[in-house]
């Protein structure tokens, strides 16, 4: 069950230390903006740790004194840990048709997340999500949509990520945290397959200042399948 009790002043907190950290250039500006609009549209204080999952420990600890558990989504329930792993695959499929979703996965493991879009929006934060094994898979469709997968997650160091995708005319969007290894295995067909830094702003590159802000994350993301007329992005 999510936290609502403290939610206004929570918020209040939250929005000052991202306030502090774009001031201080740790944030750039798109980021900064992405930010403070999830926290401005937060149901609850699990929402607004979610926010912070990469600022330093003690920022999160000042924040968040008592670490919360992840939020269970939708599909997963209570007794899910109890299932066989081939119970698991009939519920670990997410999908969005004509419409938009935002939903947090609380666990990630060999089992295939199988998320599907079709003309509409999917946003899959995986930021808290629990990582059990080394090797991960997800399964991504998307036909005449928008899929983002949000994969910052800080204990991705030394896993092994498969991403499967299909679909055509539409976008899928990738954030992972920077310092992995990518390789690219899937076929574009006239498509566009990128990978950008999005750490690189405008104020650095004036400054010269591209130091490294937090040690990099050591990780494998293999990207497999074939997509058609549309694009898929990598982006740290």
């Amino acid at each position: 069950m999510k936290t609502t009790y403290g939610l206004p002043k929570k918020r209040e907190e939250v929005i000052q230390e991202l306030q502090t950290a774009f001031a201080n250039q740790n944030l750039d500006d798109a980021e900064y903006e992405s930010r403070l609009n999830e926290a401005l549209a937060a149901k609850s204080i699990e929402d607004l740790e979610v926010i912070v999952f990469d600022f330093p420990l003690e920022v999160k600890h000042k924040l968040f004194p008592k670490e919360l558990a992840p939020a269970p989504s939708q599909e997963v329930t209570s007794s899910s840990s109890s299932l066989p792993s081939s119970s698991l695959q009939s519920i670990n499929s997410y999908r969005v048709i004509l419409g938009d979703d935002k939903r947090q996965i609380a666990l990630l493991d060999a089992s295939t997340q199988h998320f599907i879009t079709i003309l509409g929006n999917q946003k899959i934060d995986l930021r808290k999500s629990v990582l059990q094994g080394n090797h991960l898979k997800i399964n991504v469709e998307n036909l005449l949509g928008s899929t983002i997968i949000d994969l910052r997650n800080e204990n991705l160091e030394g896993k092994h990520i498969d991403i499967w995708v299909g679909g055509m005319l539409g976008d899928i969007k990738i954030f992972i945290p920077k310092g992995g290894s990518i390789q690219r295995e899937a076929q574009m067909f006239a498509g566009n397959f990128t990978v950008k830094d999005k750490r690189k702003n405008w104020l650095s590159m004036l400054t010269g200042n591209n130091q490294e802000e937090k040690p990099l994350t050591s990780f494998t993301l293999t990207i497999r399948g074939s997509y058609w007329l549309g694009n898929v992005e990598i982006a740290y």
